[in-house]
């Protein structure tokens, strides 16, 4: 088994930010918050969760908000740093999450609050949803995708693979706290998201690094 070598801090390089194939952009309105519950209740309460129904994708937005938006940034740095509720190596947050539910295909952009639905071939979301229900049969909800792009971890580390496999735990460990906060089920599935990578342009610089199912608990 190949050794995997510690990561080593770089001087800040250039990099190029992956484009991702838009369909449409939508300005995200005001944040539903949570109804006010204890950190001790909702840190309890969390459970996988793997039976699932369809929630409203507004619902579904508000968690991925409450996971993914910047609550702060840092001024004039070349790597866009920010601080956000998951821990991140370097605070770079270099993964995406993809939501898939309806017919639809979606990027939460954190960064600008707006959702994205991106193009994705059917065959290509279809299967990869088959693969899903394969997994988790009872799971009738959305599905997302957590993909990174290595283009900032890379510039700022030397052998940064395993910060970026770091940052996707921390990721979903988040959105379940999320998620639970809601009243929404969450459950990680054991499969990466290869499928939805492979089907972008030009995505040599994306890795997938999980997936999990959300919805109403059923």
């Amino acid at each position: 088994m190949p050794r995997i070598e510690d990561p080593r801090p770089l001087e800040d390089s250039p990099f190029l930010d992956y484009r991702w194939p838009v369909l449409r952009t939508t300005p995200l309105g005001p944040h539903r918050v949570p109804v006010e519950r204890t950190f001790l209740d909702i840190f309890e309460s969390r459970r996988s969760t793997r039976e699932l129904g369809a929630a409203p994708i507004e619902s579904l937005v508000d968690v991925l908000r409450l996971a993914l938006v910047p609550r702060f940034w840092k001024d004039g740095d070349p790597l866009r740093r920010s601080r956000r509720p998951a821990l991140s190596a370097g605070a770079l947050h270099p993964i995406s999450v993809l939501l898939l539910a309806g017919t639809g295909a979606y990027r939460l952009n954190a960064d600008e609050s707006a959702l994205e639905e991106l193009s994705i071939k059917h065959e290509v979301r279809a299967n990869w949803l088959h693969k899903c229900k394969r997994v988790l049969p009872s799971a009738d909800g959305a599905f997302i995708v957590l993909i990174a792009d290595r283009a900032r971890p890379a510039a700022a580390y030397e052998n940064c693979e395993s910060l970026v496999w770091r940052d996707s735990g921390a990721l979903l460990q988040t959105l379940a706290l999320a998620a639970e906060a809601y009243g929404l089920g969450f459950c990680p599935l054991g499969i990466l998201g290869n499928e939805i990578v492979d089907s972008l342009p030009a995505a040599n610089q994306l890795l997938a690094v999980g997936a999990a199912a959300i919805g109403l608990p059923g």
